[in-house]
């Protein structure tokens, strides 16, 4: 026991003084050093203690996190595994599509291709078409002028005939109304060659056009019908066959009618010419009389002088003489 130091002898060190050894301390500084120790130790216990629960907690806690932890995992790889499914379900319908797209495409364009070909083919069918139509139009239009011509002739005959107007009546052979109705014969059988041409099959028109076809037809149809009119009564009068007026009177006029048109242009044109001419002759007219020599012209284009001036000079030279 006489190597034990107390705190006191270390506070004299460190102060500087050292004190011998075998000094003891009473009986009062062991029991305060006993008290500091147990509550030292205390402490320590208690610090063990709540470590050892910080412990249990941190693990019970990491054991949560690592629960947790896995049960993500398995959400994340059930997720990636329905995922990885959709897409394969996607692709393939995707596929499928795209197969069922691709062949429809195909079979339209081949739709497309034929239809153009038929297009073309009844173009070309239609142009030909058109061209007997045209061609029958001529025919049906000369053979619309030589009957017009010959029912101007019988009419302007029968009307002589019977109204006694005429001093010399002109002379129609017996052959005229044979060739009337031949010529009406050989209309009708243009017309229905031209209906057939129409009907023939063709690409369906524009529904836009379908208006305008129709009503170009209705004023076909009533041409036709006023080319082709009821037979009228015939009466014979000297001998010779004559059609009745009352029939024959929307002919006449409608015949009449384009000479008419034909002399009223004439006269407007000749009225206008006139008027032309004589304008141009006023206008010359008035030139002349306002014309100046060429000498005159350039004196008076010079600056400070104008004819005002000039003429009252003149005037001024005449009272001065």
């Amino acid at each position: 026991m006489s190597n034990v130091h107390t705190l006191n002898d270390i506070k004299d060190r460190e102060g500087g003084s050292y004190k011998k050894p075998g000094h003891r301390l009473g009986s009062v500084y062991e029991q305060e050093l006993e008290k500091k120790i147990r509550s030292v130790t205390e402490f320590n216990s208690e610090i063990n203690d709540l470590s050892e629960k910080l412990v249990d907690k941190y693990n019970e806690r990491e054991k949560e996190f690592e629960n947790k932890a896995s049960q993500l995992i398995a959400s994340t790889t059930k997720v990636r595994s329905q995922l990885i499914s959709e897409r394969k379900s996607h692709s393939e319908s995707q596929r499928e599509l795209e197969a069922k797209y691709s062949a429809e495409i195909q079979s339209l364009k081949s739709k497309i291709k034929t239809l153009k070909r038929e297009g073309t083919l009844a173009q070309k069918a239609s142009s030909a078409d058109k061209i007997k139509i045209l061609s029958l139009e001529t025919k049906v239009r000369e053979l619309e002028g030589k009957l017009d011509d010959l029912e101007l002739e019988q009419v302007l005959h029968d009307s002589n005939a019977v109204g006694g107007m005429i001093e010399e009546p002109a002379q129609i052979n017996s052959s005229d109304p044979k060739e009337i109705d031949s010529l009406r014969l050989e209309l009708e059988q243009g017309a229905v060659s031209v209906k057939e041409n129409n009907e023939v099959d063709r690409p369906p028109p524009p529904i836009n056009n379908l208006k305008e076809n129709e009503s170009e037809q209705v004023p076909k149809e009533l041409q036709l019908s006023a080319l082709n009119p009821p037979p009228s009564q015939i009466f014979s009068a000297g001998g010779v066959e004559a059609v009745s007026l009352p029939a024959t009177a929307p002919i006449v006029t409608s015949s009449l009618m384009s000479p008419m048109l034909i002399y009223s242009i004439l006269t407007l044109v000749l009225i206008t010419i006139i008027w032309f001419m004589a304008r141009k002759w006023w206008n010359s007219r008035k030139k002349s009389n306002t014309e100046y020599s060429p000498y005159q012209n350039y004196f008076l284009s010079s600056p400070g002088i104008s004819e005002a001036g000039l003429y009252d000079r003149r005037r001024l030279v005449g009272d001065r003489n």
